[in-house]
């Protein structure tokens, strides 16, 4: 979800072409997973359009496409600076993003309406620190 939340800002702010990379992994993900159900209605209620969605693991090669890597757990934060030490200053929480510490858990396996609100979490975080994203991922 918080990969085409963050897309969609960059569309609405006009800036998508500029040069902007956006993708979603997971440290335990398995390959070319579907989006849930639930995830899918969410962002369908936003007017986004999930059903392309395709999980990915977390590489080397994925992340030397980034300057910047944003984690939903510390646990993410723990995994990709263990395996990819190169990027230990490049991986931050979300919240971090708005001068907060904190984590978002995932709301797999929990009802549409923690999607719903863990979309909202998201979108909020990402637009409240836009400029913080912005300036790191340069």
């Amino acid at each position: 979800m918080a990969e085409i939340l963050f897309q969609d800002i960059l569309a609405k702010k006009d800036i998508a072409k500029e040069g902007w990379q956006v993708a979603s992994a997971g440290c335990w993900a398995l390959p070319d997973m579907a989006a849930t159900q639930k995830a899918q209605k969410a962002m369908e209620e936003k007017g986004l359009d999930l059903t392309m969605h395709a999980s990915q693991a977390v590489t080397q090669k994925l992340l030397d496409n980034f300057h910047l890597v944003l984690c939903m757990e510390k646990a993410h934060i723990t995994f990709i600076q263990k395996h990819f030490p190169a990027f230990k200053d490049r991986v931050f929480l979300l919240s971090e993003m708005i001068e907060e510490n904190y984590e978002i858990e995932d709301p797999v396996g929990r009802s549409l309406e923690d999607y719903q609100i863990t979309a909202d979490h998201l979108l909020s975080i990402m637009e409240a620190g836009f400029s913080k994203i912005k300036s790191l991922s340069c």
